[in-house]
């Protein structure tokens, strides 16, 4: 039976979301991440990518780039509502999908031409659906293997369908340039072509053998990959992941104890709400830590059986960071992690049965206000007075006034 496996990436995903909270922003370039301080690019439209602003850039660079550019701030809990609904428009037309990212899934179609008609077709209707429903651009790569369809959908950018037919895989992917494949980094590529190797239809004429003594395992996975030979299974249930963070780098570098706290507190509520999200406990919690002289360091600590709650995540971070505050060097980035994830399992320890219980309750009350009103719209604890993490001074101005 012919595999038909779908890739589907939804175009500039965060800057489409906005444009559907701001009509205005249509047409115009539009960025998504912060042009102040330290601040990065997120996402930029097509727009705006014709100046040469791309994902991760400075945005201070990307203000450069583009002087007349919109910059919006973005709001990652949106963009993963939007996101779940999308799969489940996927869902409805097979049960093997697979999302690897909050913007990306892959959809295995093989043997719904019975149901559907050409998968063509199909995917076609498919991409419709989710426009018109969302008003969202999205591209899609048909292929027999995972990697020709992700390539495919990558060359049917923006808003287009693309499928390779049984037996093109190679021909398709003889035209690309090496660092054009997932996979191929910037030191891989280096080395490539080194060796004098620039395409893949360079690759394609080195046997199996030379490239394994040269390149171990992943020489085996040049050969593959330069003939279209890709991975084919969907995995709809894909582990969960094993640590959930997040960090923050400031727009100036700081040594305000109490700020660094409330900045503390509120990265350990982001580590935890995620975390609740996913029905997850986490049995370690690290902190990380640059100073200004570039010195990183990472603490960790247990988290005994497990736990979701904000203020016990918080309180084991609090305890790493201490120490390292002695130093009386300006702190330059502060992350937080929760990792030693397990299920949850509903289970209360005995001899706190009703804190347990109670927490508990008080947690989903949270989520569901945030979830409905956004993740500023409720405050509490240390990070009470924060109005952002990245100023100190604006945290100071906040506790004066």
């Amino acid at each position: 039976m012919q595999r038909h496996i779908v890739h589907i990436d939804m175009d500039a995903f965060f800057v489409s979301v906005e444009r559907l909270r701001d009509p205005s922003l249509v047409g115009r370039p539009v960025v998504v991440g912060s042009s102040e301080g330290r601040g990065v690019v997120a996402s930029a439209s097509y727009e705006a990518r014709r100046y040469g602003i791309r994902s991760a850039m400075p945005g201070a660079v990307a203000r450069r780039l583009c002087p007349q550019a919109v910059f919006v701030r973005g709001s990652h809990g949106l963009y993963s509502k939007i996101s779940r609904e999308v799969r489940r428009v996927f869902e409805a037309w097979t049960p093997l999908v697979e999302m690897t990212s909050i913007d990306e899934a892959y959809l295995d179609l093989t043997g719904f031409d019975r149901c559907y008609g050409p998968v063509l077709g199909t995917v076609d209707r498919i991409v419709h659906q989710v426009r018109a429903t969302f008003g969202l651009d999205l591209s899609a790569g048909i292929a027999a293997n995972k990697l020709v369809a992700k390539i495919a959908a990558k060359s049917a950018k923006p808003s287009g369908v693309m499928m390779v037919l049984p037996g093109r895989e190679e021909a398709f992917m003889a035209r690309l340039g090496l660092p054009e494949v997932p996979g191929v980094g910037d030191s891989l590529a280096g080395r490539l072509e080194a060796m004098g190797l620039r395409t893949v239809g360079d690759l394609q004429k080195l046997d199996r053998d030379p490239l394994v003594r040269a390149f171990g395992v992943t020489g085996d996975w040049l050969y593959r990959m330069a003939r279209g030979r890709g991975g084919l299974e969907i995995d709809p249930e894909r582990q969960p992941a094993k640590s959930v963070g997040h960090s923050v780098t400031f727009n100036q570098d700081t040594v305000d104890r109490r700020f660094l706290e409330a900045v503390l507190y509120r990265l350990s509520e982001k580590v935890g709400a995620r975390v609740r999200e996913k029905g997850l406990v986490g049995r370690t919690v690290t902190l990380r830590l640059r100073y200004s002289d570039f010195r990183t360091l990472t603490r960790a600590g247990s988290a005994g059986a497990g736990t979701d709650c904000d203020a016990e995540i918080y309180e084991r971070a609090g305890r790493l960071m201490e120490p390292l505050l002695e130093r009386r060097v300006r702190v330059r980035l502060l992350g937080v992690t929760l990792a030693g994830l397990r299920p949850a399992d509903g289970q209360y320890d005995m001899f706190a049965l009703e804190r347990q219980q109670h927490a508990f309750r008080f947690y989903r009350t949270v989520d569901s206000v945030r979830g409905k009103y956004g993740f500023d719209s409720l405050k509490k604890g240390p990070g009470l007075w924060l109005t952002g993490l990245r100023s100190p001074d604006e945290y100071d101005r906040r506790k004066a006034g």
